[in-house]
């Protein structure tokens, strides 16, 4: 006997928003163990260039999957429009931390990056099942 849902439930537009959103705090947590880690000296400077974009596609992979809670229909496709939210969510972020906010092909790097990982996530959600 299935359970009838009560209540309203978010449009997955919202959803895409919501996944991104706490994908992104999830990266500042992530950044801020990592800074952590760095101080305490357990971590090395050179390992940066790895943990930053590892930190990215895991989050991105998170967004995706959790972004595409609600849609039927192209899971791949809303996780790729999460990831790419949740890129531009966390450079405004890190921008705005940082007191410079910089574009480059950088950033393009990251987008399609994070585009596949999200991708991915809404992929893992639509064999996982909803």
């Amino acid at each position: 006997m299935k359970r009838k849902k009560s209540g309203r439930t978010m449009p997955p537009r919202l959803w895409l928003l919501w996944g991104a959103l706490i994908a992104a705090l999830t990266s500042l947590a992530f950044v801020a163990l990592a800074a952590l880690l760095l101080q305490k000296q357990v971590l090395t400077f050179d390992s940066i260039r790895f943990i930053n974009p590892g930190i990215k596609a895991v989050c991105a992979v998170f967004a995706g999957f959790l972004g595409t809670r609600r849609t039927e229909k192209r899971g791949w496709l809303f996780g790729a429009a999460s990831g790419l939210i949740y890129i531009v969510f966390t450079t405004v972020v890190f921008g705005l931390l940082s007191g410079a906010l910089s574009l480059g092909v950088g950033n393009l790097a990251d987008a399609a990056m994070c585009a596949f990982a999200g991708m991915l996530g809404g992929m893992l959600r639509s064999i996982r099942g909803r």
